[in-house]
């Protein structure tokens, strides 16, 4: 009889021994899954995007700048004095185009056409420099960077003329954007842009 009692408490104690450790192995798989879960809700936030600039320079750019800088060719990108810069534009293009030095000085390369920079430009002598109508119809422009200047409205005249100034001087990078409005309004709508660099070796 004590035999036949021993052998029950054997079985049930097993049993007891096994639903105990099928309870905490399912526990255990829980707490994985949910670690797993909150990990790769994570993830996205310090992994790299797939089309970041320092994944793909190239595709990463804004579709924006692409199509700005199609637009707009400059070439080469890297100046000395006496050098020649080309730029290239899309036809049909913007009629006003604007240069910006290192030193944040705006220089219009066209104008409205009758415009008061208009004529100081022409009556100075600024090269190049364009009434916007006529710069409009241009596909190439070459520009000495050694003999390029502008109008300098901000100076008194001389002789009844604004004085000239060379708009490349100042050795750094130069920003030149095409616009179809005038750089005079409050938001130009800008339709392509390249940059160089110009060293300046005589100074």
């Amino acid at each position: 009889m004590m035999l036949g009692k021993l052998k029950l408490f054997l079985t049930l104690t097993g049993f007891l021994i096994v639903w105990i450790s099928a309870a905490c192995l399912q526990k255990n798989t829980e707490t994985d899954n949910s670690t797993t879960d909150n990990s790769a809700k994570s993830l996205p936030v310090a992994a790299t995007p797939k089309n970041s600039p320092t994944a793909n320079n190239n595709s990463a750019l804004p579709k924006e700048v692409k199509e700005l800088s199609e637009e707009l060719s400059c070439s080469p990108t890297d100046l000395k004095p006496g050098d020649i810069l080309t730029l290239k534009m899309r036809s049909p293009h913007g009629s006003y185009l604007e240069v910006i030095t290192p030193k944040k000085k705006y220089i219009f390369l066209s104008e409205l056409d009758g415009d008061e920079l208009v004529e100081a430009g022409k009556k100075a002598g600024a090269e190049p420099f364009y009434a916007a109508s006529d710069f409009a119809k241009l596909d190439e422009l070459k520009i000495n960077t050694a003999e390029a200047t502008t109008v300098d409205v901000e100076k008194n005249k001389a002789n009844g003329k604004y004085q000239l100034e060379k708009i490349f001087s100042a050795s750094g990078k130069y920003k030149i954007l095409l616009s179809e409005d005038s750089f005079e309004t409050d938001e130009p709508t800008i339709t392509g842009q390249c940059e160089v660099s110009f060293t300046n070796v005589n100074q």
